[in-house]
């Protein structure tokens, strides 16, 4: 399916998280969810990173049909339904724009007082800031290897 750019999470916030867990989510975010279904967020705790793995309908949608795709009888694709539906949290928004980030969620991501909102296009991850500036130098070497490895992309409906 393609997104166009008002459909994407693009860029990246850094917000206060208060005393009650509560956390603004950036308005371009809130925007993507509103064009759809729900405008609920659902975060899953990243099972390699710090972080949490977030999106709306779409991004769950997405992930779910992936894994769906896999053999039906295979320990990969199991593991990943356990883990995954398991672990997934569903955000709802008050009137602010803001989620309530459940103790647990903060604690596996090491959230405390600010949270960095990281666009991933289809979905977007949250990062304790100074967790995510560790990661960044290395980030900039694998994306400056991997940017030569891009190629353009052939418009739908033309024959190359």
């Amino acid at each position: 399916m393609r997104r166009g750019a008002e459909t994407l999470f693009l860029g990246s916030f850094v917000n206060k998280i208060d005393v009650k867990g509560r956390l603004a989510t950036p308005a371009r975010f809130r925007r993507v969810l509103d064009l759809e279904r729900g405008g609920s967020i659902y975060c899953i705790p990243s099972t390699d990173e710090k972080c949490l793995d977030c999106g709306g309908a779409f991004y769950i949608e997405m992930l779910m049909a992936s894994i769906a795709a896999l053999d039906p009888f295979s320990a990969k694709r199991r593991s990943l339904e356990r883990t995954v539906t398991a672990r997934v949290v569903e955000l709802g928004l008050d009137k602010e724009g803001r989620m309530v980030l459940p103790q647990r969620l903060r604690e596996s991501t090491l959230l405390d007082g600010k949270a960095l909102f990281a666009g991933l296009g289809a979905s977007f991850q949250i990062w304790n800031p100074d967790e995510f500036q560790k990661i960044a130098a290395e980030q900039e070497k694998i994306t400056a290897e991997a940017k030569l490895s891009l190629r353009n992309p052939t418009p739908a409906g033309v024959v190359s």
